[in-house]
């Protein structure tokens, strides 16, 4: 073939899906290995010695994607083997036609570059990302497979190109695993919203509506984050035992006390509690709302509380040490060289948002007695907790 190309291949073949055996065959004859993955949870066992060695040679490398699901644990193992491994770790929100977020996921290159002592090299250019399901050969993936000399053009393209990817990647440092664990939790654990009370017959409150008053401003934009639906979580007050009710917002508004036009607003007696400032709120038993409340409070949530829910457990989201910062978007190298009318089309009009890792002093744990919540002065309205099945 021309330009130094010796062989194109496209593999799988569609009765043997597996492309185990062609990447064991390609690391027994290669002596380094650049590669550029999206996603990557393999072990190293799946190709024995042949993987950390083709990585840990002073020219091999591979750059992978922090994003879930690639495997952090697999690629500390490489790492404590010699490899030399990178992660990209930006982080740019774009915007779909319909306004909604794409995926987080920028690298996407699915690209290797095996270097063997003879001078020639095999370059796989496809769809495999280094998961068991595409390697082993349940997805279906297709990907080119080039031996070509070290002198074609297309091998220096190549090389040229995974090193751009290297260059805007960085060294995978063992000693910051739970920070990337971290930063992988913080994009993918999903959390539910609560609003917590205390309140007597806490556990009896299946199918009842309440009402919540407040004179703290901030409460209502706390409220403006969330949907419909809430989970409310009541706190008895003699046991302390937490009691857990998916919920759902009926209705919120202003009172006469922040606006004049709120007025004349009414409520039939029921079960309300009223909060103070950020203090812990109290639910009342039910009975008229007094008019102080009324007077004083500046916002009203009403909430339909359904069954009791015994089937799940409410953690808090843990101590943050890893976080996604804001920075300017003149630091990535990926907007910069992209074209006017491709950003409009990717950001609507907006700034586009890159947001790069960075580490936070730990945060103090949550109060979790009811007698320390009752004695904050700032407490948030709205919480956001991670429900997990009851064991």
């Amino acid at each position: 073939m021309d330009d130094g190309i010796i062989e194109v291949n496209l593999l799988p073949s569609w009765d043997r899906p597996s492309v185990r055996g062609a990447l064991k065959s390609a690391f027994s004859r290669c002596q380094l290995l650049q590669a550029g993955i999206a996603y990557w949870t393999v072990k190293d066992s799946m190709f024995g010695a042949c993987l950390p060695s083709a990585l840990g040679h002073a020219s091999g490398f591979l750059c992978v994607d922090i994003h879930p699901p690639t495997d952090i644990d697999a690629l500390a193992e490489l790492v404590k083997k010699g490899s030399h491994v990178h992660l990209y770790c930006e982080d740019v929100t774009t915007y779909a036609d319909d306004g909604r977020k794409d995926p987080p996921y920028l690298l996407h290159t699915k690209m290797l570059l095996f270097w063997s002592p003879d001078r020639t090299a095999e370059l796989w250019i496809g769809s495999h990302n280094w998961i068991n399901r595409a390697v082993l050969g349940l997805n279906v993936e297709a990907s080119h497979v080039l031996r070509l000399h070290d002198s074609a053009s297309l091998f220096c393209e190549a090389a040229d190109y995974l090193g751009k990817i290297k260059n805007i990647s960085e060294c995978f440092d063992l000693s910051k695993v739970e920070f990337y664990k971290q930063l992988q939790r913080n994009m993918s654990e999903k959390t539910t919203p609560f609003i917590e009370l205390e309140g007597n017959d806490a556990a009896s409150l299946s199918n009842v509506t309440i009402s919540l008053f407040g004179t703290d401003e901030e409460d209502l934009r706390e409220l403006g984050t969330v949907r419909e639906n809430v989970y409310v979580s009541v706190f008895d007050t003699h046991s302390g035992e937490e009691f857990l009710y998916p919920a759902t917002i009926l209705h919120s508004g202003m009172l006469a006390a922040s606006h004049p036009s709120a007025g004349g607003i009414t409520f039939s007696p029921r079960r309300y509690a009223y909060r103070v400032g950020r203090r812990f709120p109290v639910l009342l038993p039910n009975g008229e709302i007094e008019a102080e409340v009324l007077q004083k409070a500046l916002y009203f949530v009403t909430l339909s509380l359904e069954s009791l829910d015994v089937s799940v457990v409410a953690d808090y989201v843990p101590a943050k040490t890893a976080a996604w910062d804001e920075v300017s978007d003149q630091l990535s190298p990926l907007l910069r060289r992209l074209e006017p009318d491709a950003r409009n089309i990717l950001f609507h009009g907006r700034g586009p948002r890159l947001r790069h890792p960075s580490r936070m002093d730990a945060k103090e744990s949550q109060a979790l007695t009811l007698a320390e919540r009752r004695i904050l002065p700032d407490r948030a309205l709205v919480t956001r907790r991670i429900l997990r099945p009851k064991k």
